[in-house]
């Protein structure tokens, strides 16, 4: 039987269920990429230039285009907020809990990069208001991370920490740690989680 011409339980060839499918059943959340690029034990940050979070450290980062995959966006994005290139995109666990964006249900696919070329080239472009490197620290205190990050040649830039918790998931159904805040980010969104995510080696 040709595989065009099989048919499911309504009696629907493929063709006939694609043409009465009806996209609008489930919510079609928005994917962006969000990057943590590591170079001499140190993170690029950019500031946000308009909201949500405006102001606030955050990872570069942004929305998929209908004609790229998830890498694509994370190196694109990437070289558009902070003029940097990355070599060695690795995919972390996607950041899918709702409510985590306030503009709408988004999901993130955060990756790990490394530097290629100069760090002294970072410079803020798109939407972020300027990006900068923090040398940093991680410091585990039993199930919590404390990590610390302090601005790498920038005149008023604040060092900053927080912490993290790890735990799991009581089912045992997921394997994968999960990263929660304790008490106030200093960035924006989940973006913290994420690093503490990357950076728990």
């Amino acid at each position: 039987m040709a595989e065009n011409s099989l048919r499911d339980r309504n009696g629907l060839t493929e063709e006939e269920f694609l043409a009465a499918y009806d996209a609008s059943r489930f919510e079609r959340p928005s994917v962006t990429v969000d990057i943590i690029i590591i170079h001499d034990q140190s993170v690029l940050l950019i500031r946000r230039g308009g909201h949500p979070f405006l102001g606030k450290l955050a990872l570069p980062g942004g929305f998929l285009e209908p004609d790229e995959d998830a890498y694509s966006a994370a190196a694109r994005e990437l070289f558009e907020e902070t003029g940097i290139e990355a070599k060695d995109l690795r995919m972390l666990r996607p950041a899918t809990k709702p409510g985590r964006d306030p503009r709408t249900r988004i999901v993130t696919i955060p990756f790990t990069a490394r530097l290629k070329g100069d760090p002294s080239l970072a410079k803020a472009g798109d939407d972020a208001a300027e990006a900068c490197w923090f040398g940093y620290s991680v410091k585990k205190e039993g199930d919590t991370l404390l990590l610390e990050f302090t601005p790498e040649n920038r005149a008023g830039e604040k060092s900053f920490s927080f912490r993290v918790k790890k735990t799991f998931d009581p089912s045992g159904r997921i394997a994968d740690p999960i990263y929660v805040m304790t008490g106030e980010s200093p960035l924006a969104g989940d973006h913290a989680e994420l690093i503490a995510m990357a950076l728990d080696v």
